[in-house]
């Protein structure tokens, strides 16, 4: 088999994998139901786990939102097929006393909205080095 037909297939199957359901945490930190599970920072002592993003349709983007949403204060984690980008505002609304930091944080790959940390996907990124190797040592 020679290296063309190597990378295409290789790529082929990275893009088959990396197309499956993408898995997100799900939560919302107003939940009473689940309190305290859903934080800022999601620590080991947590029961939530990721879940597929089945609901969603084309979802591509896994969103952590921090501050003031929906009339609360907390933190909510979702599934988007928009990617809503990386940024904080600063919030006060009529009534407030406080003015709140809000912040949006958007990524990609599963379970990658547990923090701020982004990654790019593991196949994604093998394709990158197999690619480049490839180019090297033809």
């Amino acid at each position: 088999m020679n290296c063309k037909t190597l990378l295409s297939a290789t790529s082929f199957l990275v893009l088959l994998v990396e197309s499956s359901c993408l898995n997100c945490y799900q939560c919302n930190g107003s939940n009473s139901s689940n309190p305290f599970q859903c934080n800022e920072w999601l620590s080991s002592d947590i029961d939530i786990k990721p879940e597929p993003c089945d609901a969603v349709y084309e979802a591509k983007y896994c969103i952590k939102h921090t501050g003031r949403f929906e009339g609360g204060i907390g933190t909510k984690r979702y599934c988007s097929s928009l990617d809503l980008g990386n940024y904080c505002n600063y919030v006060k609304q009529p009534g407030d006393t406080l003015t709140y930091r809000s912040c949006v944080y958007t990524c990609t790959g599963d379970d990658c909205n547990s923090s701020v940390t982004h990654r790019a996907g593991f196949g994604v990124l093998g394709l990158a080095v197999l690619n480049s190797l490839m180019r090297r040592f033809s």
